[in-house]
């Protein structure tokens, strides 16, 4: 056996496994993600904070519906204590049509509806959060329901308004009077951070590092166009008769 010098045998310790070669290359492709994954965070952030600026020249976008006081209420004793709550539970609803009406097809044909437009639900996270800022004298006008949703296929759970006759609805033009600050420097490394997670698919790895599971995908409207196979979910038939219509097409026939 040969006898290493105290030079030869450092040198040689410092050889790693294939093994742990394969965890610190993994290592440190998760510290890549991680970093790519804060700094989108703090870049969303900071286009989230840019500020608001005037219009010269304010210009209308369809039509905005909310709700109000209504009028009785309004002359009542606790007109400014239902308008206070009126802040919290207020939904606003946009559309280009001033009627708010819809196309729906019911039994075979279209008819022309309303949209439906209720006040906040809310939901028994915000119940009593401080954040949301519910008092005890407000939270006795609600009601907690549950109901089962059919599109959701789920059990809903929320407290609903007892009293929305106090509020009626208005319709008002909807006037665009500031716009958003842009910064194409943020704009600039928001895409090409973009970019690079579509084009390497390292979204759902992200999702699995961050949140522990990654969120489930639409291949079929992810796919990328190069990638599409046209022969996808076809049947040997389908794709032979293709085959025939094609030779057709091509002899002229």
């Amino acid at each position: 056996m040969e006898n290493f010098t105290q030079n030869e045998y450092a040198f040689a310790s410092r050889f790693k496994s294939a093994r742990r070669k394969k965890k610190l290359v993994k290592k440190d492709f998760e510290k890549q993600l991680h970093a790519i994954y804060v700094r989108e965070r703090k870049l969303f952030a900071d286009k989230r904070n840019l500020p608001l600026l005037p219009l010269e020249n304010p210009y209308q976008q369809g039509w905005v519906r909310y709700f109000v006081l209504r009028e009785d209420v309004l002359r009542s004793p606790e007109a400014e204590f239902f308008q206070h709550l009126l802040t919290k539970i207020n939904t606003y609803k946009y559309s280009n049509i001033k009627s708010f009406s819809k196309k729906v097809r019911k039994k075979g044909k279209k008819t022309i509806v309303e949209e439906h437009q209720e006040l906040y639900q809310v939901c028994p996270r915000q119940w009593n959060c401080e954040k949301f800022g519910l008092t005890e004298k407000e939270k006795t006008y609600f009601t907690y329901v549950e109901e089962w949703s059919e599109t959701f296929d789920r059990m809903l759970r929320y407290y609903k308004f007892n009293e929305a006759w106090r509020y009626v609805l208005r319709i008002r033009p909807n006037i665009i009077t500031h716009k958003k600050a842009i910064d194409e420097v943020l704009e600039s490394e928001l895409q090409w951070i973009d970019n690079r997670i579509t084009n390497y698919d390292l979204r759902n790895r992200i999702n699995r590092l961050k949140i522990g599971f990654s969120q489930y995908r639409y291949y079929e409207n992810d796919e990328k166009s190069k990638y599409i196979d046209p022969n996808k979910n076809k049947s040997l038939q389908e794709i032979y008769q293709d085959y025939v219509d094609e030779k057709i097409v091509k002899n002229g026939k």
